[in-house]
């Protein structure tokens, strides 16, 4: 069932990437990028969308250099605390998605591949990426969340990367999450090399930008392109 109206959805900066790895492809053309989450304000609860990049990794420190927003700091400049939240759904469990999932008690959302992909070495940060079982819920391709909320699976930048649909009988915005890295992508149809999870993924991410165009959103956001993108 849809919603009556769309809700307020608030945009969360959870922290700056400053650098990448030199292995990266990306890496000689880099410039900083934000990790952006979102909590959707939903007459049943707040939901959240991502978690962002989790604190003091050395790892993650060394090579990526981040900023990083406590997300219980971002909620409660919304006037929220993580008790709040009653559920979260996840894009994907690299570490920049998934850093906060364990400053929340709610219940977790992801693809049942994301969750095994997260399991093999050097993948995510584990142990940011673990959740207790009793959170767990994991969906095999689309699933409805709550009233008026979906999820929508977008493989392409991950095999178990999906975005997140919320809408009425007249209206929908997507939080594509890293479905692209960049908002033109999405433009052009057209997702970008580096983004993907490897080339073979090249086919399913276009298909991923076209199940997002079909739906014909108001507005389309992306975890690292401050750019909003209306279809």
């Amino acid at each position: 069932m849809p919603l009556e109206e769309l809700p307020k959805i608030d945009r969360l900066t959870l922290g700056v990437v400053e650098s990448l790895p030199r292995e990266h492809p990306e890496h000689d053309t880099f410039e900083a990028f934000p990790v952006h989450a979102w909590l959707i304000h939903h007459p049943k609860g707040p939901i959240l969308f991502d978690s962002g990049i989790g604190a003091d990794n050395a790892w993650i420190n060394e090579h990526y250099h981040p900023k990083f927003t406590s997300v219980v700091d971002a909620l409660n400049e919304i006037g929220l605390v993580p008790d709040d939240v009653r559920a979260i759904v996840v894009s994907h469990l690299h570490f920049d998605h998934c850093g906060q999932l364990n400053s929340f008690s709610a219940p977790v959302f992801m693809q049942r591949v994301e969750y095994e992909l997260a399991k093999e070495d050097g993948y995510t940060v584990l142990e940011w990426a673990d959740v207790e079982e009793s959170r767990l819920r994991l969906i095999d391709g689309d699933a409805t969340i709550a009233p008026g909320v979906r999820t929508l699976s977008t493989p392409g930048h991950t095999p178990g990367h999906q975005s997140l649909v919320i809408e009425t009988r007249e209206s929908r915005v997507v939080l594509a999450g890293q479905c692209v890295f960049r908002a033109d992508e999405l433009r052009n149809a057209r997702p970008s090399a580096s983004n993907l999870h490897d080339e073979s993924w090249a086919d399913a991410a276009s298909s991923s930008l076209a199940r997002i165009q079909e739906l014909s959103p108001a507005f389309v956001h992306f975890s690292h392109d401050t750019d909003i993108v209306a279809i």
